[in-house]
């Protein structure tokens, strides 16, 4: 018999209900218009995924700032005309009862002047090892009306019907970056404490968008040569709560080390549970895992044992957007087979595909 009591539980956060544990995590689909906005195409995927029955959709990336976009297509909410079709699209994912969210990304060193149409930017001028560009180092005034844009982003989305809002901080995007030695070597005092550019921007998100809960996003572990470990987001993961995180999101790796943004699978399943355990013991907030979690089982297994409290599921339910649901009824799934098709940034490709899912 399938022990799934625990992830079909509710979770309530803030003023929000979720109906059970499972995440869709953002995944970079690269559907939308060059200028940022919503497509059918963007609609139809997650309409379908979440008839699936996924508690959480976290929809994205959308970026904050035109020159921390991450690719040619993305989601933008860079002014209020994005408002009106981000509305449409958060409202058809709630009326199949899923909770509507939203991250936030500012790619900063990891995307390219070609895509951006900018300069890009970075807390250092060091190129991103993968991207190869050197960006230029922001000054104080760049970072406050970054700071500025995340916040102006915060408010559009909640205006558009966002329930829940992410904020990237992993994967080396521009406040993973602030956050890692790796990649800031300023000697100001956003080199000093590390956290600052972050903890500056939650506290004003906060203030901001009352009480929609606020889920900060953090690479536990980078993986790289003088990146970030799990010693160190130990260490200032209570620093994001205390500034305002309702929900921390517990992922690894940057661009760097793009196999533990999305494991393969002989990486095994629950690769970065240690991580998501690690930060759950000192913080007081729900956590959500993600990483190779290919079952509901293992998800019920991973929230029973108290390892995390919500945990995100993504490339399986790209492959089959009735992941949730079919698991729950027993019935035979389209299994993702680990083809990396859906990374088409890192094979090429123009957009997300999946052999599995052709409708996709």
């Amino acid at each position: 018999m399938m022990n799934i009591n625990k992830v079909i539980e509710p979770i309530e956060i803030s003023n929000i209900v979720i109906p059970n544990r499972i995440v869709f995590p953002a995944f970079q689909t690269n559907f939308a218009t060059p200028d940022g906005f919503v497509t059918e195409r963007l609609t139809r995927m997650y309409e379908k995924i979440s008839k699936g029955g996924s508690g959480l959709i976290i929809t994205g990336c959308i970026a904050v700032s035109d020159d921390g976009v991450p690719n040619t297509n993305c989601l933008r909410i860079t002014k209020d005309e994005h408002i009106g079709p981000l509305s449409e699209f958060f409202s058809s994912i709630k009326q199949h009862g899923a909770v509507p969210a939203v991250q936030l990304i500012h790619a900063g060193r990891q995307t390219l002047s070609v895509m951006t149409g900018h300069p890009i930017v970075a807390p250092s001028p060091i190129p991103c090892p993968v991207m190869n560009e050197t960006p230029k180092e922001l000054d104080e005034a760049r970072i406050k009306r970054i700071q500025d844009d995340f916040v102006n982003a915060a408010v559009r989305v909640k205006k558009a019907g966002a329930e829940l809002i992410e904020l990237h901080g992993a994967f080396g995007y521009l406040i993973g970056a602030f956050l890692s030695p790796y990649s800031n070597k300023r000697a100001d005092k956003y080199g000093k404490d590390k956290t600052l550019f972050f903890t500056e921007i939650i506290e004003r998100v906060k203030k901001n968008v009352g009480n929609t809960p606020v889920c900060c996003r953090i690479s536990a572990d980078e993986f790289v040569e003088g990146g970030l470990t799990l010693n160190e987001t130990r260490e200032f993961a209570p620093k994001l709560v205390k500034a305002g995180a309702d929900v921390i999101s517990v992922a690894a790796g940057t661009y760097a080390s793009m196999n533990h943004m999305a494991p393969s699978e002989d990486m095994g399943e629950g690769v970065h549970m240690n991580l998501a355990e690690g930060i759950r013991s000192v913080v007081d907030v729900p956590v959500i895992c993600v990483g190779n979690i290919r079952t509901l089982e293992y998800a019920n297994r991973i929230i029973a044992e108290n390892k995390a409290d919500l945990v995100a599921i993504g490339r399986p339910q790209l492959a089959d957007p009735d992941f949730f649901n079919k698991s729950i009824n027993k019935q035979q799934i389209s299994e993702c087979n680990y083809c990396g098709t859906c990374l088409f940034f890192t094979i090429g490709a123009d957009s997300i595909a999946c052999p599995q899912n052709p409708e996709l």
